[in-house]
This record gives structure tokens, C-alpha cells and sequence, in this order.
């Protein structure tokens, strides 16, 4: 899982086929799946950022 977090286009690109089954609509898919890829991205460089300041 981390090195799908450390690419976030293909964390989207991964996310947005199941996405677009469950919104059954592809644009809708690949607006969410980018937003879930680069929050998840974001999220684990803070936590990459406040494990290494605590060291």
C-alpha cells in the first residue's frame, strides 16, 4: 500500500474501475478516485513528516 500512496495517478487509476461500477459513470469515477489517490497521498507524507520531526 505504500508505494501505491507514494503514486497517486496510479492509486486514481486503480480506484476509479470499481468507482465506476458503483457511480456507473466514468467521469464521475475518475474526479473521485483523484481526490481519494491524492488525499491518501497527502495523508501519508504529514504522517512520513511527523514520524521523522519525532525522531
Amino acid at each position: 500500500m505504500k508505494q501505491l500512496v507514494r503514486k497517486p495517478l496510479l492509486l486514481a487509476f486503480l480506484l476509479s474501475i470499481p468507482l465506476w461500477i458503483v457511480f456507473d459513470n466514468y467521469l464521475v469515477a475518475g474526479m473521485a478516485a483523484l481526490l481519494a489517490a491524492f488525499l491518501a497521498a497527502m495523508c501519508h507524507a504529514l504522517y512520513a513528516l511527523g514520524k521523522k520531526k519525532r525522531q
